[in-house]
């Protein structure tokens, strides 16, 4: 962010008040305001803040401040305060010789003594001219630094004003001789005040003059009789002048911004502390008022740049700006751009601090130079600490490819970086791409990983690469990579004259020289060390030398690192040790650098620096910070090796070279300890910790304070750091219909740090807790950060709340491609896909509607009040090389880990929400020919025998285990690996050895009789059974080394599965064709057969699975059956669909579920055992699973040919038991309370949803299958009809009150009052009867089409014959008649007003009818009879407006009160039966399909249907939802409520906030109540035969 930096001027003696209520009350609130309201920063430094007047700042470095603040600030630069007190004359520090001499010569002929001034000033030749420079109390120059003794500080502070008064004499006389000019007098006689005002006005241009503001307060006291002392007179005179004229004649001319106030006092009491307080007062609240004006004014002008977010450009422009040597490489590079046959890199090899990074970003700013003709593109890349190869290759191939900045999978960026830089267009403009550093990159693995690296380059592009020499894991590997290339050059190291000539002219930048003397040791110095670095640190001592500094040998210290040493020494005595220990720690340890007002902020929060600065004395504020002064003061001294950086937008303070934080990490923080305090505090910082008044203890333990021993150990000391929200912004929260406001400001600042500093300072759960909060994730996604967001996830994940930060993690990467174009959706996502599974993880209700939790309502919104459960998110988990080679074997631990073996001999890991795999042991290069797993535990075998164990709960690389026997065991598969303690038995495929593992060392064999196919042990793992292939099995008790028994099964069928039961001293065993035997071993050496099962199938068998719950799952081809292993019999089987057969199928823990393979299907089948229904279908992303994995009770993985799929199995669990019917919803119904919705998908079954508590409360049985049904208005009966009969339900008791026959009624209507009901037949009379008692009222002989009861219960309203006809509900007679010249089409009653009815008809006209005088109020002529649709025709219950027509993107709207035809532009197709209109026609209601187009694979949102809420009043869009499944039907509520049903046969409830016109939902969304066993006896049953048949009567009898 842009900054504005204020220098405050004043007399520090006179307006101590006034700067003191300045920095308490006004510039915290403006601080907060600029970054509030405009994303800007606010800083003042005012020179004379520090405590200690012996550290304020010399008048060059305060000149130097002045001018950094006009040149950096953004609007205003400078505020004045000229008060009643001019000022002492501020010395000058340095006087040419010539005129020092012309000093000392009048004040000799005046009598004067001129030793004292010739105390004060010493000659220095080294200065450009000679002159007289101001020594320190100690003799030395002020620059140098040291430390300074109290005494000599006392004696100096009376010699200064003799010094000045002598001075003011002298120059006066000089002046009257004409031996100095009257402006050459001005540097002995204007004061610190003058000077810097003069500065800020006459050393700018006219447009600055308006950035600055002085103030100018009078004092009127009538004088005593004594007068003013005659040595004032001087300084009131000069006061007078620039008050009342200089500062004048800028307004009139300039218009200056100059405020003049004048305060009267009395001549007795003077100026009292009351009117400075007042006055005070009064100046903070005009500044305030001043400045926010001048800023807004700024801000409003400032044009939009582009924001370089990784800082490179900035780089650049730093770096070549430091290129001061031609080198000759740079030739090379300038022939390399322009040759036409470079296939390869060029490659820059050079040792440390040889000048690489300077050459290449000199050439980066000269290629558009050397190849202006053609246009070139270059791009830059510095690689530091904060880069990985990730960032570098995404941020490359956006800037060159647009189409690729949805892309963050590694591989993908690795393939996209090769093919650009190999397959340019050659009609494209040269690309030109340099990366400096490579070998800087984070490494990953011991041999670096270079093949992301193209292997040749296209015609028209340049890759430039540097390298470090003294690196050798880079260079070696690079020429092997290209081993036909020439273009490898060293980088030379610059001649010691080249060396000595820069300082000489670096010297002369600055007025400075060195003498002969001083030279011979500098040259001999460059010999030792010629680098350019080793030039600047030695500049940056010589610049202080003075002509009498005497040079030695030892004076000069060689190597780099030495020098930034005795840099940093120098420091230490000029600033104290603490500060500048702390300001260089966190210059380095800060994430993206610092900047300025931070770096004051983190300190002020450092107790330790803070203690510094305690003023003497028992009084400790309450408000205290650290100077800005001090703080520039040191920077100040950095200059030239901290640089500004512009990234994220920001000017931050950047090292120029990377062996500053080298040393100052192993001077300052070599303790781990001390790293993470520092980061600790940053974290504080900018977690906004200690804001908005909040005090921070300051603890003094073990620090030097400056207070008495009566000072409390913890002091509360409010630190004065600003608020850091998210987003710069009020109100945060936003309509989902509207695009975020344009004033919204994300803080990048703590986006980008806060997550890093976290997790630097071990504040792990601090992180976790950040990473689950919407306002934190709406912030990243609104500052385009998406990506970024997802590594964090995924990183935060390994380390604290794993399956939560998981399931995020994939729902926003599901959705990443609709949260990119619109941020402010991410609360509809979250409902939509995260809030149905809070019953699994309460963890992240914060997460899904943190607004509310706090109180605080969005402005428009479509809430999810009763959301459905949606698919069950996935992990997608790719491999690099899966696409060119398959993977052959996996397994699969009970942490969640999947090992996969390709059949190129890769291995990679794969984990739980971490989309991408990992290889392993790149380096080594082993070719692994199996995996197989127990519990945690990895075994790896490799083509040449070796075994490799993996510890996924370590996530470390495999180690290597010792093996004593690796006879026929080349290219051997693994059979399979039990682990147990710290004993590890291995077996292989088609081999009779089980080899034991102790403490990883082979400890001994154990050899059978046949090929082993499984094992299985004790729980001491003592005694080991081995299943072999001819049926029997062999136990061990390998200790001993002996065989303690062998039994054979019937059958002589290979033995492929045991279950060993301990307690019950039991083994079942299953052969290869599903048969189950039961051996009892309570005497182990003499086994017996106890029972058995014949399998009656014929297939073998695919697998078998077993839990800790005794139950057997055995899946073969056409069947799958669970066994009850302790009674050895069959408890269920299921079949495959029709046309379909298993694969494999296992089960989850407690056996609820069963997870089937099957082939040539592109998803998993789940059944619920209980029942046997197939509950749901998991999705494997289009592929083909090869095979399923249970990992442990948490993860079900599924193997594919490119791939590795991982569900949570909560999530699955969740899904399965949730409330769906498992058909289509063919109705929805509702109540006018709507506390309860109902719905039928033509089953014998109406499900009654509860929805507060988002459970299904009960079903209602039918003897047949349910045609039809409606709700009472009060929502106290419930009526239905099943096979011709129809149901009253009392919908609280659950009781059927009537069961009616002999209806022949296709549907129900109930009356509003929800007294009455008409059963509609076309076949015989409808009947009305009334609902409770079930006596019948009339008998309606006429079929009429469309019926609907008037509002007031009074008619049956219908079509017949092309007429519409009012049919008395109590007598059943046609009471009133409509009929025009066509046939009416359609009709719809006003509920507002009831004795209306809006009619259509067939030649497009629209009626206004009165039915109770059959008369026609107005009517409406459309342009074309086809815009208006029967089926679709529905009208507002005010009658304002109707739905006349859908096409496929526009619904046709009539506006009634003023006849006027609308078409609204809806967001995608439309479904013609989801469309409706409710709520005094404010508003219509559609779903529809998204335009939007969608690239991303793991994007599912824009396949699925959204609702969208519209304002009919002003068209503006109210909300939308992304449904998360598709919709089969919907109804609205009066009280702007959706009701949604699903194929899946579950209900979507969604309720409508419009702030603006008063309406909504006020309470909380629920997560869907998962199924219990008690929940399916929820069940009411109807009468078992009908209480009330009608029969139809002869016509006669009426």
């Amino acid at each position: 962010m842009a900054c504005v930096q204020v220098y405050l001027c004043s007399n520090p003696e006179e307006s101590v008040v006034e700067r003191s209520l300045l920095r308490q009350r006004v510039f915290p609130r403006l601080r907060e305001y600029c970054r509030g309201t405009h994303g800007v920063e606010f800083r003042v430094i005012d020179p004379y803040e520090a405590a200690d007047p012996q550290n304020w700042p010399a008048e060059k470095e305060r000149l130097q401040i002045l001018e950094d603040c006009r040149k950096n600030s953004l609007g205003p630069f400078f505020v004045g305060f000229v008060g009643e007190q001019y000022g002492d004359a501020s010395l000058p520090e340095q006087i040419e010789a010539s005129e020092f001499q012309c000093v000392l010569q009048v004040c000799q002929r005046m009598g004067l003594k001129t030793e004292i001034l010739e105390r004060c000033y010493q000659r220095d030749e080294n200065a450009i001219p000679p002159s007289f420079c101001m020594l320190n109390p100690t003799g030395n120059f002020d620059q140098s630094g040291v430390q300074r003794d109290p005494s000599e500080e006392n004696n100096w502070c009376k010699v200064l004003p003799e010094v000045r008064r002598i001075l003011h004499d002298v120059v006066n006389q000089c002046v009257q001789e004409g031996t100095m000019t009257h402006d050459e007098a001005q540097k002995y006689l204007q004061s610190a005040l003058e000077n810097d005002i003069r500065y800020a006005y006459e050393n700018c241009s006219i447009e600055d003059i308006p950035r600055c503001i002085c103030y100018v307060h009078k004092i009127t006291t009538p004088l005593k009789p004594n007068g003013v002392p005659p040595e004032q007179q001087t300084q009131l005179h000069r006061l007078s002048q620039l008050r009342d004229h200089f500062l004048p004649s800028l307004v009139a001319s300039h218009k200056a911004l100059v405020y003049c106030t004048t305060t009267k006092c009395n001549r007795f009491q003077g100026y009292t502390a009351e009117k400075r307080l007042n006055f005070a007062v009064g100046l903070s609240e005009q500044l305030h008022t001043d400045l926010k004006r001048l800023i807004d004014g700024a801000v409003s002008k400032e044009r939009a740049i582009t924001v370089d977010e990784s800082g490179q450009k900035s780089l650049c422009h730093i770096f070549s700006s430091l290129y001061r040597i031609e080198r000759e490489e740079v030739e090379h590079v300038k022939s390399y751009l322009r040759g036409k046959n470079t296939m390869f890199p060029f490659i820059l090899n050079g040792g440390p601090c040889s000048g690489k990074t300077v050459l290449l970003a000199h050439c980066a700013s000269q290629a558009s130079v050397w190849l202006k003709d053609l246009d070139p593109e270059v791009i830059v890349y510095f690689i530091d600490a904060d880069n990985s190869l990730r960032q570098l290759l995404k941020d490359f191939c956006e800037r060159v490819d647009s189409s690729s900045t949805s892309v963050n999978n590694i591989f993908q960026l690795r393939e996209n970086f090769k093919r650009l830089l190999t397959s340019r267009s050659p009609s494209k403009n040269p690309l030109v791409l340099i990366i400096d550093g490579l070998d800087q990159l984070p490494k990953t693995d011991v041999q670096p990983d270079l093949t992301f690296l193209p292997e040749s380059l296209a015609s028209n592009v340049k890759l430039l690469i540097s390298i470090t020499a003294n690196r050798p894991a880079i260079p070696a590997p690079l020429k092997r990579f290209y081993p036909n290339s020439t273009l490898f050059y060293e980088l030379q190291p610059v001649e010691s004259k080249s060396c000595s000539q820069l300082l000489t002219t670096r010297l002369q930048e600055s007025n400075r020289k060195i003498t002969s003397g001083q030279q011979m040791y500098v040259n001999q110095a460059f010999k030792n060390c010629s680098v350019l670095l080793y030039m600047e640190l030695l500049h940056r001592q010589a610049v202080h030398w003075n002509s009498g500094f005497e040079i030695t040998e030892d004076t000069l210290v060689q190597e780099v690192h030495n020098n930034i040493v005795l840099m940093f020494d120098h420091l230490e005595r000029k600033h104290g040790k603490t500060l500048v220990s702390k300001v260089l720690s966190y210059l380095t340890m800060a994430r993206y650098g610092i900047t300025a007002v931070e770096l004051t902020d983190v300190l002020s929060c450092d107790d330790e620096v803070l203690a510094s600065f305690l003023p003497p004395g028992d009084d400790v504020p309450l408000i205290l910070r650290i100077p800005e002064v001090s703080v520039e003061s040191l920077l100040s001294d950095l200059k030239g090796f901290l640089v500004l950086r512009n990234i994220l937008g920001t000017q931050t303070l950047f090292w120029v070279s990377r062996h500053f934080p080298l040393v100052i990490c192993k001077r300052y923080l070599c303790l781990e300890e001390t790293c993470q305090k520092i980061n600790h505090v940053l974290s504080d910082y900018f977690s906004g910790f200690w804001a908005n008044g909040t005090a921070k203890p300051l603890i003094n333990k073990g620090m030097e304070i400056p207070t008495s021993s009566d000072v409390p150990p913890n002091i509360c000391i409010d630190r004065q750091v600003p608020s850091q929200p998210w987003i710069f912004s009020p109100p945060f929260y936003s309509s989902t219909a509207v695009s975020q406001s344009t004033r919204t400001y994300p803080n990048l600042r703590k986006l980008y740090r806060l997550s890093f500093h976290l997790l630097k300072s071990g504040r792990i759960e601090e992180l976790g807790n950040q990473m689950i909060s919407q306002v934190y994730l709406q912030a990243m996604l609104q500052a385009a950060l998406a990506d970024e967001l997802f590594l964090w996830l995924e990183r935060t994940s390994q380390l604290v709340f794993p399956r939560e930060l998981q399931l995020l993690h994939i729902i926003l990467r599901s959705s990443a491609c609709l949260l990119r174009n619109k941020p402010a959706y991410l609360p509809t996502v979250l409902q939509a896909k995260l809030l149905p599974f809070l019953s699994v993880f309460p963890t992240l209700e914060e997460c899904v509607d943190s607004a509310r939790s706090k109180g605080m309502i969005p402005q428009n919104e479509v809430y999810a009040v009763l959301p459905p459960i949606p698919s069950v998110p996935y992990t997608h988990c790719t491999l690099q090389e899966s696409t060119a080679s398959q993977i052959m074997q996996s397994a699969g631990s009970q942490s969640g880990t999947v090992v996969v073996v390709l059949e190129n001999g890769a291995a990679w890991v794969c984990n739980g929400g971490i989309f991408e795999g990992f290889k392993l042991t790149k380096s080594l290069n082993l070719q692994f020919r199996s995996v197989s797993s127990s519990e945690n535990i990895f075994l790896l075998s490799t083509h040449c025998g070796k075994l490799f164990l993996l510890d996924a709960g370590v996530n470390a690389q495999p180690k290597e285990i010792q093996t004593q026997h690796r006879e026929n065991r080349e290219n051997a598969i693994l059979g399979g690996v039990l682990v147990s303690s710290d004993k590890i038995f291995v077996w292989w495929k088609g081999q009779n050895i089980v080899s034991v593992f102790v403490n990883r060392e082979e400890y001994t064999q154990l050899h059978c009789t046949y090929e082993i196919t499984c094992v299985s042990c004790s729980e001491d793992s003592d005694i080991i059974y081995c299943g072999q292939n001819e049926s029997s099995v062999t136990i061990f008790d390998w200790p001993k080394g002996k065989i303690l028994a062998t039994f054979t099964c019937p059958k002589d069928i290979p033995i492929i599965d045991m279950i060993h039961s301990e307690g019950d001293g039991v083994i079942t065993c299953v052969d290869q064709a599903g048969n189950v035997f039961a051996w009892n071993l309570e005497i182990i050496t003499e086994p017996v057969l106890i029972g058995e099962n014949h399998c009656t199938t014929k297939d073998q068998v695919l697998n078998t699975d077993h839990g800790g719950d005794n139950i057997l799952l055995i899946c073969k081809k056409e069947q799958i059956q669970l066994i009850d292993i302790h009674h050895i019999n069959v408890l269920d089987h299921f079949n495959p669909p029709r046309g379909k057969t298993f694969k494999q199928a296992i089960k989850d823990q407690d056996s609820r579920f069963i997870f089937a393979l099957l082939r040539n299907c592109p998803f998993l089948l789940v059944w619920k055992c209980s029942s046997g229904q197939c509950v749901l279908s998991l999705d494997t992303a289009n592929c083909q699973a090869s095979k399923l994995l249970k990992c442990g009770a948490t993860y079900l993985a599924a193997i594919t040919s490119v791939g590795v799929l991982i569900w949570d199995m909560d999530l699955v669990t969740a899904s399965g038991l949730g409330p769906k019917s498992g058909k289509k919803v063919k109705i929805v119904a509702v109540g006018s309370n709507g506390e309860s919705c109902y719905s039928a998908d033509g089953s014998k079954l109406v499900w009654k949803w509860a929805i507060s508590s988002g459970k299904v409360e009960a079903r209602f049985l039918h003897q047949g299958y349910v045609e039809s049904m409606s709700v009472s208005g009060d929502g106290n009966y419930l009526v239905s009809i099943a096979t011709g009969d129809i149901h009253v339900w009392d919908t609280k008791s659950g009781e059927n009150i009537h069961r009616i026959s002999g209806s022949q009624a296709y549907k129900v209507l109930i009356t509003p009052k929800g007294n009455c009901g008409v059963a509609l037949s076309e076949t015989s009379p409808s009947r009305v009867w009334k609902l409770q008692s079930g006596h019948m009222i009339c008998s309606i002989h006429h079929n009429l089409r469309n019926a609907a009861i008037s509002p007031e219960s009074t008619f049956l309203l219908g079509l017949k014959s092309g007429n519409l006809l009012a049919v008395s509900l109590w007598s059943g007679n046609v009471s009133k008649c409509f009929s025009c010249r066509s046939d009416v089409v359609a009709f719809h009653s006003l509920h507002g007003r009831p004795d209306y009815v809006i009619v259509a008809s067939a030649s497009g006209t629209v009626y206004s009818w009165r039915l109770t005088e059959e008369t026609i109020c107005h009517q409406f002529k459309l342009p074309d009879s086809s815009l208006c649709q029967p089926e679709i025709f529905s009208l507002s219950s005010d009658g304002g407006y109707a739905i006349l027509s859908i096409s496929e993107s526009t619904i046709n709207i009539l506006d009634i009160s003023n006849s006027k035809l609308c078409s609204l532009r809806t967001e995608g197709p439309v479904q013609h039966p989801f469309v409706t209109v409710r709520v005094s026609g404010q508003y219509v209601f559609y779903i529809c399909f998204s335009f939007l187009v969608c690239h991303n694979k793991s994007c599912d949102l824009h396949e699925k249907p959204m609702l969208v809420v519209t304002r009919l009043t002003d068209g503006e869009t109210v909300g939308r939802f992304y449904l998360c499944k598709n919709p089969s039907t919907f109804t609205v509520s009066e009280d702007l409520f959706v009701y949604i049903g699903y194929e899946d046969g579950s209900v979507g409830v969604y309720a409508v906030i419009d702030a603006k016109m008063g309406k909504g939902w006020k309470k909380d969304g629920q997560s869907p109540t998962l199924w219990s066993p008690l929940d399916e006896q929820l069940i009411w049953s109807p009468l078992v035969n009908p209480n009330l048949t009608w029969v139809e009567l002869p016509l006669q009898l009426f």
